[in-house]
């Protein structure tokens, strides 16, 4: 099965499991004005570990890790900047409907009801890094990271996934980032927890052209 038709089994499938693995809140008892005290950190992550698209593409490939086309394209994109410095990285594994949404909502509205919750989005660079690390994602498995959309060549906003579907095994795919992309409240999304460095991380700010004459 073509790597491209993934994105619909995606959506289907962590459909499926999000009742299963609803992400606990975790009340801080301690004061922190830098991070929301109700959202438990799922798993910490280093970005700059590999330097830039070919480095990534060489150790995902190492790993037997599959890259759909539109991931593979927008990782080489101008837009999608890579960690000058190691950063360290605290994520949220949350769904929308931990965020309030009832039946179904846009992506921009999700990612609005995260701003307001205290979360943040994540550097393109979380989706190869964490692809990289969790390597016991289970079967069925789809996960979107949070982050600004990056265009492809014909100009289509792009995020990124991490899927465990069977016969491909581990894979690293691009979903719909159009902020008016409608998605179920099962839709399981990886955030970032505010962090000072989080910018320092980052070579250059994200571009998304909106046209092909744009991303020459």
């Amino acid at each position: 099965m073509p790597l491209l038709i993934f994105l619909g089994l995606v959506i289907s499938l962590s459909g499926l499991v999000a009742h299963e693995e609803r992400t606990p809140g975790a009340q801080s008892s301690g004061v922190n004005l830098n991070k929301p005290a109700h959202f438990q950190v799922w798993r910490k992550i280093t970005l700059g570990t590999y330097k830039g698209v070919d480095a990534y593409r060489r150790a995902l490939d190492l790993a037997g890790i599959k890259i759909g086309d539109a991931a593979d394209e927008i990782l080489g994109r101008p837009g999608f900047p890579y960690g000058t410095m190691k950063t360290d990285l605290e994520l949220v594994l949350i769904s929308a409907a931990d965020l309030g949404v009832e039946t179904e909502s846009s992506l921009a509205d999700v990612y609005k009801r995260a701003r307001r919750a205290g979360l943040q989005l994540c550097p393109a660079e979380v989706g190869p890094q964490l692809r990289l690390d969790y390597r016991d994602q289970r079967l069925g498995e789809a996960l979107t990271i949070a982050m600004e959309p990056i265009a492809t060549y014909n100009g289509e906003p792009t995020i990124l996934a991490l899927a465990n579907f069977a016969p491909s095994g581990l894979l690293l795919i691009g979903s719909d980032g159009r902020p008016e992309f409608i998605l179920p409240s099962t839709f399981r999304f990886v955030f970032a927890l505010p962090t000072n460095e989080l910018l320092e991380a980052m070579t250059e700010p994200q571009v998304v052209p909106t046209s092909p004459e744009q991303t020459n």
